[in-house]
């Protein structure tokens, strides 16, 4: 069988399409597969590589022919190549829609189709789109269908459940409260119960974080509710279902029984349960899953809500799961949105229910109230009664004469007034309440209303108003109405009064007019009565103004008298009689109200309309005659406010106008409040301010004690206050005032400097503490409630006019205490900044005329003028103005002083003469005198005269010393500031001159380094000739002299960056025992010279090996110290010490540090002692200064600059250390200093190598370790310096055995008794001290070895001193002595000791032909600096290597042997000469570069040669190569046009190997910002001119060795 040509052998559906494709087709009825048509087999083909589910359905029995996707999706119910008709499992409606295709030839697509099918071994729901498309013969019959299948079962699902959540928006404003919420939630859930099948709602109310002990669950709503049916019947297969459920006792039930059940990938847990476990989900607080008896599942889940205060309702919701849906992700999180909208459900309904109860609690409240008023009404009617019946007949029978006839008036006016508001309350409760009893009769409105008005006329021409009545004739006016109006006569006199009253009382100009007219309103005839007025009410007011208790902010009106119910009572009357009102206002310009009432009576409820055939007539009846008085009484209170006195512009009065004096000035602190007529009866004076004219009468004669001004609200007490020229002592305001109450009038005094002192008393009927609290915080000083007590009221009074006057008087002490403050204040000032004292004293006097009363005033000074006489500084007098005795009420303020020895003895410079005569004014004055001094000398005085036996008072006499001292003060200031100045004119001239000294002595030293460093340079090439003895002395002569000349050099620049501040500490890496051992061994040779003992001593295994700071700082540090010890030092020994101080360890990060941000700070104590000549005791602290040396007899034959102990304690002090010193003459000194270093984590380090191989090479490199076959060795030393000796034990104290001795006999005797007791040599290595003990030393080491068994076996080492005679000295030794012998120079350090045991390991036949050449001084030298290194892969001496390499020198005389060449560049000549010679000697090809430029074109041009040789591979001459490859480049940094930084930027951006040549700059002046620069241009290392030949060897070993 064949396979179609598009088919290919790794298709992805090959298992797949192998078998259909083998299948024997011939079995069926379509025959073998070769025998198809190419339509069937293309349709065949699209079915296998189809992604999607698809079917063939071919032949006349429709065999079914499926690809994979179909298969899986199917879960094997058909079988290949089988028949529709034998394929069971296909539906019966699918069968017919491939029976119609077939037939018809058209075909069919089916949407969402539902299905059930196996999934997981069980039953779900699914749906499909598919499609049955007809598959044509080439002869155009139909051969088959072609099914292709999508399954849309999650779209189907998500579509329904969104539905569902989309219908709960629907419902919300159906919600009533919270059990109808809970209905319309299962309503709507019910309504799809294919996720849903059924829900129950639980609500448990409880106390927040209670426990299910005591709860109660309460089943509120179910799906299986029905309207017509209270039961519920819940299916067999539910768990116990109850409506309440107790859940105390579910407490002690099992709910740990879970069951596991698989759907497709996921394992969900079920619980099993015999009831609801609902206090379960409340202790877990989300859902829980259970699984019911049939099977089934259901899911409970919680949700709360605040019922207020700590009470909470837990609602639980009950949800069945379909049985054919697995309770995945997406169906929770359906439900779990469903239980978000019940949550939301119930919020609302809760809010819905507190509103309505809140609406009930309103309405209770307002009928209560509404009741209250109709009580309290009738309540107080019956004792106003009793009182105005027995007080009518009291007046009317009484004598008008009587004095208590003014009281009976104000009680009568007062009960009235009172019965009015309880008529007006008791009419507005009974229309609230609906119960007013109306009386509607026929009225003759037009004369009715003509006698309401007419009483206000006269009350309103009193006030200076026009009051115009408008009323037309009342038969003409009744014809024009052609039809009858009925009025309530009581409802329409409230109408009217309060129209008209309220008219009065806001009007204060202009006019008011009455009219009544008839007009047309809503296409009825109406009658209208306006009454309009010239005031306005402001257009955002207009709709509250019916409103009760509403009332006008800001208003102008002549009283704050009323309940605020008057206009919305208007309202309510008129619209009993079926009209209306409306009212139209413009502020400034009038206000007009329009009462609107309808004519008939078809209106008018048929129960209150009294008909008379005649009208009964209007007559002035009693009652009639009670309600108009009682309006127009309170308008005659209005009329005693519109005085003469009274009148004024109140647009003048604003709370905003400047009525304010400015500062407050001590004389209006202190005068009396009252004229000086009235003080002598009255003697304070008090403000009171009320609207209400009675209280205002009875406060005035209450407060008869006190001078009392009235003012009737808060605008007319300010107009009081700006006219008056004496304020009150105190207010007492009420605060309910119209215009400007009192809260706004204390806000407007205190803010004012004038009146912000004033003691304000609030009255006021407001009782609450809101309304007292806001008073007191306003800046009242008092509030009384009305009533009050009488003689309450005038004790508070008295009590606060007492306190402000005690204030007053201490703010006056206050403020003249400022004055006198400022005063000598500005007198310092007018001393400091005026140029002529003169003219400052003047002012003075000026000053002190104005503030003390007197008739002149003199300053004089001590100096004399040339008659002999004191002179006159300044002089004031003014006859004009006459002296003014002082008067009694001052004398009783202020202590007058009387001219007692004892005030005398106390101030001895004053000086008071009562009655003295004067010449210069020729009359008797009394004078009052005090001196002025300075620096407690006399300088002169300050005199004031006053007429004959004036009294002077003390203030006054404080008031003069407090000048007198401030002048001395001024004048002693302005003498400092003065030597001030010019000191600073000399310090400013001082440091100019420093500057330049520093910046000469800066170029000198630079200028200088230029010559020397060519003398340097051509010293260093002497290195390595054969020269006479004398001609080498000669050099090395010339040699200390230049390295003499450049240390002074090097302190001078120090020095002077020192003290500009201009050096700061470059910390970096560095080997700390490196740099203590280098250091140390420069001064080997001059301390060996003059056979001094140089010791280094440190513990090895205490001390870091690397740390970071600044090395060449400390080093310069040590240089100096160790230099003046060796120069000071004639014999004995000097100490080197080195310890750790302390350890301190900074986390930089707190948060999981690591090695790296982990900071261990370090304090090194360096200590160095020597024997030398000492110093003075008292010179120590002399001797840290610049240029400070110590006594010249002593020190004279020494040389020095005297900077170098400035330095050390500069650069210590820069680093945060400390440095101190003990010494005494001839006995030695004693220096030491702490240095902070930041130390390196050596396990950090570790970590970076991979094998242990290398970990272990770098552990021993990190620390000095002793040769693991030293440590067993026997060692002895001899060596008379004790520390010599515990320095050497204590380098050896991990060796074996290690004896010390002083002497050779002690030593001698050691070993002869360890040989005789153990029977072998005591020792294999002997460590002998020499000095000029070189015959001792030769009979010691013989007899040593003579204890030998082979006399071969002992190794000898002498310590000897670094100079010619030494040297001279241990060849004599080594001769004499012979066997293994060998050398090791003073000072003995740790590296130099391990490198001579390393070399002793070695063949010793190099070191004797070695000993036969010429060993000069400075290949020794060079020989002590270096320890061991490891060169390649094998150990090699250096001390070998370095003497065997100088020989070749001598012999080659520069010839290359190294193959390494290296590029100088400098611009000056002199300097290239000297780089290239010293390189040239130790062995290197050289070729130099004179500027910049030059040096880049060379370094390009082999990099171009390099690339030409490597691109021609076949012809690569590798000799060529080498010899133009560049090693090192040494370059000059300030070098023209392109600095030596710019020339290793573009080195650095070149290709490899290029960029990675190593760059060592050079530079005269080592600076902090040429080491920055240095480090940020990666340039590898840096030398200072001029060249020494052994540091130049140093570092190009370092970066270019063959190591």
């Amino acid at each position: 069988m064949s396979l179609p040509l598009t088919y290919h052998g790794d298709d992805t559906e090959n298992e797949e399409s192998t078998f259909i494709y083998n299948y024997d087709w011939s079995t069926t009825s379509l025959g073998p597969m070769e025998s198809w048509e190419p339509m069937i087999k293309n349709a065949l083909h699209l079915c296998l590589q189809s992604a999607y589910p698809t079917t063939l359905y071919l032949g006349p029995e429709l065999i079914m022919i499926f690809n994979k996707a179909f298969r899986q999706i199917s879960k094997n119910l058909y079988k290949l190549g089988k028949s529709v008709n034998k394929n069971l499992s296909i539906p019966d409606y699918q069968r017919s829609q491939i029976k119609t295709v077939m037939t018809t030839g058209k075909g069919i697509f089916q949407k969402e189709q539902y299905a059930e099918g196996p999934r997981s071994g069980y039953k779900v729901e699914m749906y499909f789109d598919y499609t049955f498309s007809p598959i044509f013969k080439s002869d155009g019959t139909v051969h088959g269908i072609f099914n292709l299948l999508q399954e849309v079962t999650q779209k189907v699902l998500s579509v329904r459940r969104f539905k569902t959540l989309s219908e709960f928006g629907r419902w919300t404003s159906e919600i009533k409260s919270l059990d109808s919420a809970c209905n319309i939630i299962t309503k709507v859930l019910k309504d799809n119960n294919a996720d849903v099948p059924y829900a129950l709602i639980y609500f448990i109310k409880h106390k927040l974080n209670a426990g299910s002990e005591s709860l109660i669950a309460r089943l509120t709503a179910t799906t299986f509710d029905e309207d017509s049916k209270k039961e519920r019947h819940f299916p067999d297969y539910f768990p116990e279902t109850r409506e309440i459920i107790d859940l105390s006792k579910e407490v002690d039930n099992n709910h740990e029984t879970y069951i596991e059940l698989k759907r497709e990938t996921t394992i969900h847990s079920f619980l099993k349960c015999d009831s609801w476990p609902i206090h379960l989900l409340i202790k877990k607080g989300h859902h829980v899953k259970v699984i019911l008896k049939d099977g089934s599942q259901a899911v409970l889940l919680l949700t709360k809500i605040p019922l207020g205060g700590d009470q909470t309702l837990s609602a639980v919701l009950i949800c069945g799961i379909n049985r054919m849906r697995p309770l995945d992700e997406q169906y929770m999180e359906f439900l779990q949105l469903v239980a978000n909208q019940m949550n939301t459900f119930l919020l609302h309904g809760k809010s819905i229910e507190e509103e309505r109860e809140r609406s009930k609690i309103l309405a209770d409240l307002n009928y209560q109230k509404i009741m209250f008023f109709q009580g309290i009404s009738h309540e107080l009617k019956t004792p106003l009664t009793l009182m105005l019946s027995p007080l009518e007949d009291v007046i009317s029978e009484g004598s008008r004469e009587a004095p208590i006839m003014s009281h009976l008036q104000t009680i009568r006016r007062n009960s009235r007034r009172l019965l009015k508001l309880i008529n007006v309350l008791l009419q507005f409760s009974n229309i609230e309440a609906n119960q007013l009893e109306a009386n509607y009769i026929e009225t003759d409105i037009s004369e009715f209303t003509q006698e309401l008005v007419s009483g206000f006329k006269n009350m309103a021409e009193t006030l200076n108003l026009d009051f115009i009545i408008d009323i037309p004739n009342s038969s003409e006016f009744n014809h024009n109405m052609s039809d009858k109006i009925y009025l309530d006569h009581d409802m329409y006199e409230t109408i009217v009064f309060n129209l008209c009253s309220n008219a009065i009382k806001h009007t204060w100009n202009g006019n008011i007019i009455i009219r009544l007219y008839l007009d047309n309103k809503d296409d009825k005839k109406m009658i209208v009565l306006e009454v309009s007025d010239t005031v306005g009410i402001p257009e955002v007011a207009l709709p509250n103004i019916f409103q009760r208790f509403y009332r006008v902010e800001s208003q102008n009106s002549r009283s704050h008298e009323g309940t605020g119910i008057g206009l919305a009572l208007v309202k309510q009357l008129i619209t009993r009689h079926g009209g209306d009102i409306t009212v139209k206002s413009v502020v400034n310009k009038g206000t007009t109200f329009k009462c609107w009432f309808p004519i008939g009576c078809e209106h008018l409820p048929t129960n209150q309309i009294r008909i008379n055939n005649v009208e009964k007539p209007i007559n002035n009846c009693q009652e009639l005659c009670i309600n108009r008085q009682l309006y127009l009484e309170e308008c005659s209170q209005w009329a005693k406010n519109n005085m003469p006195e009274a009148q004024f512009n109140r647009d003048q009065l604003s709370v905003d106008d400047d009525w304010s004096v400015g500062k407050v000035s001590t004389k209006e602190i202190s005068s009396p409040s009252s004229t000086d007529n009235f003080a002598a009866r009255k003697e304070h004076q008090i403000l009171l301010i009320e609207d209400n004219d009675d209280m205002r009468n009875y406060l005035s004669v209450l407060l008869k004690e006190f001078d009392v001004i009235n003012a009737h609200d808060g605008r007319d007490a300010i107009k009081i206050l700006k006219k008056t020229d004496k304020l009150p002592d105190l207010i007492l305001s009420d605060i309910m005032l119209p215009n400007m109450n009192g809260y706004e009038l204390l806000d407007a005094l205190r803010s004012n400097t004038k009146t912000q002192l004033i003691p304000v008393i609030l009255l006021s009927a407001k009782a609450d503490e809101y309304s007292k609290i806001k008073g007191l915080d306003k800046g009242a000083v008092d509030y009384l409630i009305k009533p009050f007590s009488a003689q309450e009221l005038i004790i508070r009074i008295r009590a606060n006019i007492e306190i402000s006057l005690l204030r007053r008087k201490m703010i006056l002490q206050r403020c003249k205490q400022e004055e006198i403050t400022q005063l000598l204040l500005s007198i310092s000032t007018e001393l400091v900044s005026s140029s002529s004292i003169k003219e400052t004293l003047h002012y003075i006097a000026e000053e002190i005329f104005h503030r003390l009363p007197c008739e002149r005033i003199i300053i004089i000074s001590n100096e004399q003028d040339e008659f002999k006489n004191n002179k006159i500084l300044a002089l004031f007098e003014d006859s004009t103005i006459p002296f003014v005795e002082i008067s009694d009420t001052d004398r009783s303020e202020s202590q007058i002083f009387t001219n007692s020895q004892e005030f005398l003895n106390n101030n001895s410079g004053i000086t008071i003469s009562l009655d003295v005569y004067c010449d210069d004014i020729r009359k008797n004055v009394s004078i009052l005198s005090v001196k002025i001094l300075l620096n407690n000398g006399f300088w002169g005085w300050i005199k004031i005269y006053r007429p004959s036996n004036s009294i002077w008072l003390d203030s006054e006499i404080e008031f003069l010393q407090q000048i007198s001292n401030q002048i001395s003060l001024a004048i002693t200031y302005r003498s400092v500031l003065e030597q001030n100045n010019a000191l600073e004119i000399q310090i400013k001239a001082a440091k100019i001159a420093n500057n330049a000294k520093g910046q000469i002595l800066s170029n000198t030293s630079h200028e200088l380094r230029t010559p020397l460093g060519a003398i340097v340079g051509l010293l260093s090439s002497f290195e390595g000739t054969n020269l006479t003895v004398d001609q080498r002395d000669m050099i090395n002569i010339m040699a200390r002299a230049s390295d003499d000349v450049l240390s002074i050099i090097n302190n001078i620049l120090d020095a002077a960056k020192l003290e500009a501040q201009k050096i700061t500490l470059v910390n970096r890496t560095f080997d700390l025992l490196e740099l203590f051992e280098d250091t140390i061994e420069k001064f080997g040779e001059k301390a060996g010279s003059k056979n001094i003992e140089l010791i280094i001593n440190y513990d090895v295994d205490k001390l870091p090996r690397y740390v970071k700071s600044d090395p060449e700082r400390l080093k310069q540090v040590l240089f100096h110290l160790l230099s003046n010890s060796i120069k000071f030092t004639e014999e004995g020994e000097i100490i080197l010490t080195i310890s750790m101080l302390s350890r301190e360890v900074i986390d930089e990060n707190n948060m999981n540090p690591t090695n790296s941000q982990i900071i261990k700070k370090g304090v090194l104590l360096i200590e160095l002692c020597d024997t030398g000549i000492g110093m003075d005791p008292e010179y120590i602290q002399h001797a840290w200064k610049s240029f400070s040396r110590g006594d010249m007899s002593i020190t004279r034959r020494q040389d020095g600059t005297g900077l170098g102990l400035s330095i050390c304690k500069s650069l210590i002090k820069i680093n945060g250390g400390e440095i101190n010193a003990e010494s005494q003459l001839g006995k030695g000194s004693k220096f030491w200093f702490t240095w902070n270093i930041e130390l390196l984590s050596s396990m950090s380090t570790i970590s970076k190598f991979k094998t242990p191989l290398l970990s272990m090479q770098f552990n021993e490199q990190l620390i000095y370790t002793l040769p693991h076959e030293i440590r067993q060795k026997r060692i002895l030393i001899i060596h008379p310096v004790e520390m010599m000796r515990n320095v050497i034990l204590n380098y050896l104290k991990k060796v074996e055995k290690v004896d010390a001795f002083d002497t050779f006999d002690k030593a001698i005797r050691a070993a002869k008794a360890y040989k005789e007791s153990h029977d072998k040599p005591a020792y294999d290595i002997v460590f002998i001290g020499v000095n000029d003990n070189a015959e001792e030393v030769v009979e010691a080491a013989l007899e040593l070895r003579g204890l030998e068994m082979n006399d071969n076996n002992l190794i000898i080492i002498f310590i000897v001193f670094p100079s010619n005679e030494g040297s001279k000295l241990v060849k004599r030794l080594i001769g004499k002595v012979g066997g293994s012998t060998f050398i090791i120079y003073t000072p003995i350090t740790w590296k130099k000791l391990i490198n001579q045991f390393m070399y002793m390991d070695k063949n010793n036949a190099t070191y004797e032909n070695n000993m036969n050449m010429h060993i000069d001084e400075n290949i020794l030298r060079r020989v002590r600096d270096y320890g061991f290194h490891k060169i390649g892969n094998m150990s090699q001496d250096i001390y070998e290597y370095i003497i065997g390499r100088d020989f070749k020198r001598k012999c080659t005389l520069g010839k290359d042997f190294n193959g390494k060449c290296i590029l100088c560049v400098d611009n000056d000549s002199i300097s290239l000469e000297n780089t290239l010679q010293q390189v040239s000697k130790l062995g290197y090809s050289t070729f130099s570069a004179t500027s910049g430029q030059e040096a880049v074109r060379l370094i390009d041009h082999e990099f171009n040669l390099l690339n030409n040789a490597y691109s021609d591979s076949s012809n690569l001459d590798m000799e060529q190569v080498n010899s133009c490859r560049i090693s090192l480049i040494l370059l000059e940094c300030n070098l023209p046009i392109i600095s030596g930084f710019d020339v290793s930027r573009a080195i650095r951006a070149m290709r490899p190997p290029i960029s990675n040549i190593p760059i060592i700059i050079l530079t005269n002046l080592l600076t902090e910002e040429i080491q920055n620069k240095c480090i940020e241009l990666k340039i590898n290392d840096f030398l200072g001119k001029p060249l020494k030949f052994e540091e130049l060897e140093k570092v190009l070993t370092k970066w270019i060795g063959e190591n």
